[in-house]
């Protein structure tokens, strides 16, 4: 049985994006059922698996930081935060392989989260509020800007009428959560901040750029790069510089099978 689980997953790598919009339906059918068939009202989702902005009771309900990740607050909220997962996963699956987006959707939902709770504790405007945090969003930022950062040139086409590169995307709804955060639902635009930045942060990284910034290039004796060997590494900046230029579709399919092998040899 393990066997056959193995080789499905490895024949779809979209699996991951199946589970996770199953635990997001699961998470908003859930409750109502429990609601239905006990008569009750829903507040234990909010009392028990949403993310309050205190540290205290993050302390003491520390599955909160994951758990409101499967909950939303609405049908449409779930349905599209599904939607974009969808396809948001189809993008990185092209590039990278699916344990890299576990991580990286992981990263964002704990980083949104936390994101959420700090700027609660820090700013006296969100004092005295009862607001929670529900839903994926955060989690769907993270490879969404990872992928802006990445591949800043790859275009996508908005209603299948005009292209756009993913760094205006990605830009473009950063700087909208920056601007709605006094308007309303203060609590998920920070968190969507949160979440977007750790997906930036994990690609300047993954690309090499976040250790040029911080550390002076010197002369090493032997190769100690985190690939096999120094070829490699010329071969995979050669193949980013190129998406970095003309965008991920101009690679060849050598091209995309060579990274794809060269991020998992880096593991």
């Amino acid at each position: 049985m393990n066997k056959i689980a193995i080789r499905i997953w490895a024949k779809h790598s979209l699996g991951i994006i199946y589970i996770l919009m199953i635990g997001y339906l699961a998470g908003y059918i859930f409750p109502l059922l429990i609601a239905f068939l006990w008569q009750t009202s829903l507040p234990f989702v909010r009392d028990y698996l949403a993310l309050l902005p205190s540290f205290a009771s993050l302390k003491q309900q520390p599955w909160t930081l994951l758990t409101y990740s499967f909950f939303h607050a609405s049908f449409l909220h779930c349905f599209f935060n599904g939607v974009m997962l969808y396809f948001v996963g189809i993008l990185f699956m092209n590039l990278l392989p699916p344990k890299r987006f576990i991580l990286i959707y992981g990263g964002g939902v704990l980083s949104g989260g936390l994101f959420f709770m700090v700027f609660y504790a820090l700013f006296p405007v969100f004092a005295g509020r009862g607001d929670y945090l529900l839903g994926a969003s955060a989690g769907i930022m993270a490879p969404l800007l990872f992928l802006a950062t990445y591949t800043p040139t790859h275009k996508i086409y908005l209603f299948g009428t005009f292209s756009i590169p993913l760094w205006i995307l990605g830009a473009s709804l950063m700087l909208i959560d920056v601007l709605s955060i006094p308007t309303g639902n203060p609590g998920g635009h920070i968190a969507h901040l949160g979440g977007g930045l750790f997906g930036i942060a994990y690609a300047l990284y993954l690309s090499g750029r976040l250790s040029r910034l911080f550390t002076k290039q010197k002369q090493q004796p032997a190769y100690q790069g985190k690939y096999p060997n120094e070829a490699t590494e010329e071969k995979v900046n050669a193949i980013l510089d190129k998406i970095s230029k003309s965008g991920y579709d101009s690679l060849t399919q050598e091209e995309k099978k060579f990274l794809f092998v060269a991020s998992k040899q880096e593991d």
